[in-house]
């Protein structure tokens, strides 16, 4: 049986191997589903783990968001981290918790999750000069784009190092070397994840097409555009590693998403500054 046979029956049996989130994040996920759910909402259902609530406060009150007075209230935590990223947040550390107990990952969980920080980051800095409607939102996807790729390592070790292998020899891209060899990509891998988890559309459509904008529904292209970008320039930036030996994007993607090419060379700068605050934000959100 291949790889993708064996991916494609894990992801659709119901007591399969991999894991099922914590309630609490189950619940976060269909909040971030509903137009009616209100910061309150937000604040109560986060406020049943204490765990993740003590994080949320640390990290609001950490330099990356940089607040002159003190946040005391996970109510606060919404309002300065923001409604979506803090769902985005929550459901990053709820995935990974969900992971911890797993050993002898062929990729560097700590780089990876750093580097997620990163395209999250410059994800919501370029939707702030293209398309401000959907900064918020962005960061979400932005953060989980990589999801496949756990699976991938976890599950199916000594296949993804000999993928890892052959994208550094071949120099090639691990997106591509995944579907010669798998044929299947970490990005089709984290949209049926996402599918199986019951994430909304607007999360799962730019994170599956994020290596393949062009293909994207138009609804979600312009943010399977930017994660595209923002990959590529975190990875230019050397924050973290996605495990991806040649960082490339699309063609004239500055110009598809409406921003000017001398913004590329700014974003990397800016993101090399922020580096320590990123891992600070790693260590607030993955610390026991």
């Amino acid at each position: 049986m291949d790889v993708k046979t064996k991916i494609l029956g894990m992801i659709q049996k119901r007591d399969s191997v991999i894991p099922s989130l914590p309630i609490v994040i189950d619940k976060i996920i269909s909040a971030a589903s509903s137009e009616k759910t209100t910061t309150e909402d937000l604040a109560d259902l986060i406020s049943h783990d204490q765990g993740m609530t003590t994080k949320l406060l640390k990290l609001s009150n950490s330099i990356y968001y940089a607040q002159k007075t003190r946040v005391a209230t996970i109510k606060r935590a919404i309002s300065v981290i923001g409604f979506d990223e803090i769902i985005g947040i929550a459901t990053g550390m709820g995935i990974l918790s969900s992971f911890s107990d797993k050993s002898g990952m062929s990729l560097d969980m700590k780089a990876l999750w750093i580097h997620a920080i990163g395209v999250a980051t410059t994800s919501k800095a370029l939707a702030m000069r293209t398309n401000p409607a959907i900064a918020n939102k962005i960061f979400i996807p932005g953060l989980l784009h990589d999801m496949g790729k756990i699976i991938f390592s976890i599950y199916f070790k000594k296949e993804y190092m000999q993928v890892r292998q052959a994208a550094i020899e071949n120099k090639r891209t691990l997106y591509h070397t995944e579907n010669e060899i798998l044929k299947l990509d970490h990005a089709v891998l984290s949209a049926l994840l996402m599918k199986r988890w019951q994430f909304p559309q607007s999360i799962m459509i730019p994170c599956r097409f994020h290596h393949s904008p062009e293909s994207c529904p138009v609804q979600y292209r312009h943010q399977a555009l930017i994660i595209n970008l923002a990959n590529y320039l975190t990875q230019k930036a050397g924050i973290g590693h996605s495990g991806n030996p040649v960082p490339v994007t699309i063609k004239n993607v500055s110009k598809k998403i409406g921003i000017a090419e001398n913004i590329l060379r700014l974003t990397i700068d800016q993101l090399k500054r922020k580096e320590e605050d990123i891992k600070d934000f790693f260590k607030i959100t993955t610390e026991a």
